[in-house]
This record gives structure tokens, sequence and C-alpha cells, in this order.
């Protein structure tokens, strides 16, 4: 069975919410296209939604401070594109380190396409989503989420299939 957990913050949990969905076997899922991949070879162990730099720090004992915003935005983390791509690198990092799964997914979005990571037992994936959105003025963010958990199930299948032979 492969293990995978996520630290998401602008996939709000939804990623390892719909993997667990259909790994489990909800009856909503059965019709999902990856359904025949997912289950019966996949089990998340951990699925968090980590909006903070305070919350990701201590959940996934990362040993260094994140780096600092670069822009002020309530409580949540909020970075240019290039920072957020480091930051879901270090999150998936710090979550694969912690929990030993086969597969971590992290994301984080402030302003641009935000920050995707994927690090499997084999390789480290980063990438972004296909919208720009901002945090801060709130453009396109639900358009730019939905974007970013689509994009990442489909390349998580295609690790699945190329990495893990399913």
């Amino acid at each position: 069975m492969i293990t995978v957990a996520t630290a998401e913050c602008f996939t709000l949990g939804k990623i390892g919410t719909t993997i667990h969905k259909i790994a489990s076997g909800y009856e909503e899922c059965k019709n999902h296209r990856y359904y025949n991949i997912i289950n019966g070879n996949v089990k998340i162990i951990s699925s968090s939604f980590i909006p903070s730099i305070e919350g990701a720090e201590k959940l996934l004992n990362l040993g260094a401070p994140l780096p600092k915003c670069d822009y002020e935005y309530s409580y949540s983390k909020a970075y240019t594109e290039k920072n957020d791509l480091k930051v879901a690198h270090i999150l998936a990092k710090g979550l694969k380190n912690s929990l030993n799964c086969n597969i971590a997914i992290a994301t984080t979005a402030g302003v641009g396409r935000g920050g995707i990571c994927i690090i499997s037992d084999k390789n480290e994936y980063l990438f972004t989503t296909d919208i720009e959105g901002d945090l801060i003025s709130k453009k396109n963010i639900i358009q730019r989420q939905k974007n970013g958990i689509d994009k990442t199930i489909n390349k998580f299948v295609e690790i699945l299939k190329k990495e893990y032979f399913l």
C-alpha cells in the first residue's frame, strides 16, 4: 500500500480529502476516472490544511523557520510565486521526513500561480497552477484553487503509474 500525506494551503485540504475518498471507496467516488488506480493501492496517512507559518513549523517539525512572508495578509502565508515554490518544497520535505510516507504533497499560494510540490520515494516534482491569482486582492483564487487540485491529482496519478507501476 502506497502511503500519502498532504500539507495544503490554497487547496484547503481538498487534494488529500479527494484521494482519501477514492482510496476508501466512497460511493460518490466509484465513477471517478482514477478510481481503479487509487482504490486498493493508496492510503492517506495524513491530510492537513495548514495556512499559517506557525502551524507549518510546529506540525511538520521543519528544523528551521520558513521564509518571512512577502506580503502582509491576516495570519496566513502569503508569498510571491518564486517563494511559494520554495515553501511548497520545504513543506513537502518536512512532511515526508516527519511521516516517512511514500508520497508527500504540499501546496501554497500567495500572489502568482502558487507552488505545488510532490516528493515520491524516487523524485521531486515542483510545479505551479496554470492560473495567476492574488490572495491579497482575492483575484482568481477559486479558479487557481480548482486548477491546483486537478493538476496535482493528475500529476499524482502520473507518478503512481510511472514510479509505482499502477
